[in-house]
């Protein structure tokens, strides 16, 4: 009988109804008699977890697929991160990157500590994309001139000709960062390099322990 608990929130596991029903008498026996606790009755319950899609606990969903048994971040979880995200890496905060991207490291840290046993390598791939492209659209904002943005361009390896097109771009901050010429002067490892927290490279080191 596996238990897992986290704070005051408990879910025991059972292979049948019949013995979820068995462990929630002796569980809550237990908890009540023994270590003096108050259990709300309320809310103590046997329930299915296949019986109900996505069914939720504490910012994760449980299921049952081909595979087997699976954990998955919940959808309102993913929502809530990406939300954060957007607001760490917005063009306010990106006004100065260093600082954003420490703020950015420190939150996707404790972020996939906390959620890195569900599995999640193609959302997390996802975001990670879209996250890269929203701090080139930080730099880019930064440079604001055309000059600037060519003299950069070419600081790191772009041929004049190229960086002048791209940084005389008349196209918005979000379309301009993500011109190819721009995803090869900002690559990743280089930005790796500046301080930023590759979500899809934690979220491996953090999964395979579990």
């Amino acid at each position: 009988m596996p238990c897992v608990r986290y704070a005051d929130d408990i879910v025991l596991l059972a292979k049948s109804k019949r013995a979820s029903e068995r462990l929630l008498e002796s569980s809550t026996k237990y908890l009540e008699e023994k270590l003096k606790l108050t259990v709300n009755r309320k809310k103590s319950r046997t329930v299915s977890v296949f019986a109900i899609r996505n069914f939720k606990f504490l910012g994760f969903t449980l299921g049952r697929n081909g595979s087997g048994i699976y954990v998955r971040v919940h959808p309102k979880s993913w929502k809530k991160f990406k939300s954060k995200l957007k607001t760490l890496s917005s063009r306010k905060k990106c006004q100065s990157i260093k600082p954003s991207l420490e703020e950015i490291k420190v939150y996707a840290r404790g972020w996939l500590n906390y959620y890195g046993i569900a599995s999640m390598k193609n959302n997390i791939e996802d975001i990670n994309g879209w996250l890269y492209h929203r701090i080139r659209m930080c730099i880019w904002k930064q440079w604001k001139l055309p000059k600037t943005k060519k003299r950069n361009l070419i600081r790191m390896g772009i041929p004049e000709y190229y960086a002048h097109i791209a940084a005389n771009s008349r196209k918005g901050h979000w379309f301009s960062s993500n011109l190819t010429t721009v995803k090869r002067a900002m690559l990743k490892e280089r930005l790796i390099n500046s301080g930023f927290y590759d979500l899809a490279t934690a979220y491996q080191s953090v999964h395979v322990n579990y």
